[in-house]
């Protein structure tokens, strides 16, 4: 069943461990990656952004995809069509070189409905209320 995860492992000041997981019909992954919990509350902004305007294209960056930094991810959310299906386009980065070579890019199906409640959901992260959200 296709599925985002966002588990959080730890959090120190301001300063998220996030456990990713990622599954569709094709390929189940996993990745670790530290956020600022800012970027929680920016990408939840962009969602409800989205949310009121799905027609457009909605990139989420968690952390630096280029450079020498730990690993990221991110997830492209395409426009949703006429009956508010949606694919988003996961990228993950396989940590298993120095030279951050690897990446895994596949898409996520789901509805906006959805995307409204793990929007909705990021917040939580950033407190100590929830440890994972996900899309369904």
């Amino acid at each position: 069943m296709d599925n985002i995860i966002l588990k959080k492992i730890w959090k120190d000041g301001n300063i998220i461990e996030l456990k990713v997981m990622a599954s569709s019909k094709y390929i189940n992954v996993f990745q670790n990656c530290y956020v600022e919990d800012i970027l929680l509350d920016n990408v939840a902004d962009k969602i409800h952004n989205y949310i009121k305007n799905p027609n457009e294209v909605c990139y989420l960056e968690f952390g630096n995809k280029i450079g020498n930094y730990t690993p990221a991810f991110s997830l492209n959310i395409l426009p949703s069509d006429y009956h508010g299906h949606v694919k988003i386009e996961v990228d993950i980065e396989i940590a298993d070189n120095d030279r951050r070579a690897h990446r895994c890019c596949f898409y996520v199906s789901c509805e906006l409905g959805q995307i409204e409640r793990f929007g909705q959901s990021l917040i939580s992260l950033i407190s100590d209320e929830e440890v994972e959200i996900s899309l369904v």
